[in-house]
């Protein structure tokens, strides 16, 4: 059925004390954690590399410096290191000073359909999926998405056609509805990978929409902000703990509408509401399997095609 998740799982509205606080909340719970790891891990250097648009022009270098590098005695607050580091060993890596989050990724799909852009294995939806990702939590990086800032935004809406159109109307191309795509705060999205080039390796990055096709209009998606919905709890009837529904589902960012959104992120193409037109765009994909690091990033990063 049209804009319903793969599963329908009943609602649970969360309380309003963790409605108002959720952001405080996740960095509490992490501090907690981080606490516990904290002098187990050890900071890792971010890629340092140039990375060339499309046009193979370099793209500027990644400036991050070393977490290990924001200790305390610099003025850094040592809660804030202990969410950095618990972030990742789960597979999160949060730059607060680019407002970025990396994590590792591979291709998922080069020609099936499309509904989703990224999901995570071994529960996510993989066959209708461009990018997988495995050994992070949906947790993780749905609090990585808190600590930057990220204020939820709205799911898109369809509106009936008032009045309803007649059959005949309907079968001759009137809409039966409007649909008003996602809207709100939320993040960039970028893909990166390293492919040979005249016998070396060169470092690629994307924009997510480019490698997205609508082969209805014969465009890529609308390029923009993949908007924060920060998914949902659920139970699964009602003697049951409730449990964060993109963990169970395993599917974090969605090109299509759905509703209720059990993702993290939602694409807001005005055409989201179709979910047959999407599919990779296959010509500047490598293979699959191939690995990827997924950016999400609060500001455009500045490369590629205008």
């Amino acid at each position: 059925m049209r804009g319903k998740s793969n599963a329908e799982l009943p609602y649970f509205e969360p309380p309003r004390l963790l409605c108002v606080n959720l952001s405080i909340m996740a960095r509490l719970l992490l501090t907690i954690a981080a606490g516990l790891l904290v002098t187990l891990g050890i900071f890792a250097t971010p890629k340092t590399n140039a990375l060339p648009n499309q046009d193979g022009n370099p793209a500027p270098a990644n400036t991050q410096e070393p977490a290990s590098a924001q200790d305390p005695a610099s003025g850094q607050d040592p809660n804030l290191i202990a969410v950095l580091t618990a972030l990742q060993e789960q597979g999160v890596t949060v730059n607060t000073t680019q407002q970025t989050i990396r994590i590792d990724a591979r291709i998922c799909q080069r020609i099936e359909p499309l509904e989703y852009l990224l999901v995570m294995q071994p529960q996510g939806k993989d066959h209708e999926a461009m990018f997988a990702t495995e050994g992070i939590a949906a947790e993780a990086l749905n609090a990585a998405m808190l600590l930057l800032g990220a204020e939820k935004g709205v799911n898109g809406e369809y509106t009936a056609t008032d009045p309803p159109p007649t059959m005949e109307e309907v079968q001759a191309g009137v809409a039966p509805y409007s649909y008003t795509p996602a809207q709100g705060d939320g993040f960039y999205i970028y893909a990166e990978w390293e492919r040979e080039l005249n016998g070396r390796m060169e470092r690629y990055r994307y924009r997510a929409e480019d490698l997205v096709l609508n082969i209805r209009d014969e465009t890529t998606y609308q390029r923009g902000r993949w908007v924060y919905l920060g998914s949902r709890f659920v139970r699964p009837h009602k003697d049951a703990e409730e449990f964060y529904a993109a963990q169970g589902e395993g599917n974090l960012v969605s090109l299509v509408n759905f509703d209720p959104a059990n993702h993290i992120l939602a694409g807001a193409d005005p055409s989201a509401d179709n979910q047959s037109i999407w599919y990779p765009n296959v010509y500047m994909l490598p293979a699959i399997g191939h690995p990827v690091e997924i950016i999400f990033s609060r500001q455009e990063l500045g490369d590629g095609p205008n």
